[in-house]
């Protein structure tokens, strides 16, 4: 699977992502991620380097990503 990022800003401080997850998104969400495999939908909070992430869904494939950024209007 080639590893796209997508993206858009909810307001100053928010933004929400289509992406494979980095250790330290997992960290900063607080979560416990078993399969970090295929894409996560995840929002950020602080700017260019958050200060928080929130985990809102495990995408397990290509096409849902592509789908989900379709449905959202994510650059």
């Amino acid at each position: 699977m080639a590893d796209y990022y997508f993206s858009a800003k909810v307001d100053d401080d928010t933004t929400i992502c289509i992406a494979p997850i980095t250790a330290r998104r997992i960290e900063l969400s607080g979560e416990k991620v078993d399969d970090t495999s295929g894409y996560f939908l995840f929002e950020t909070k602080g700017g260019a380097e958050p200060s928080e992430v929130q985990i809102l869904a495990r995408l397990t494939s290509e096409g849902a990503a592509l789908r989900l950024r379709q449905m959202l209007s994510l650059k």
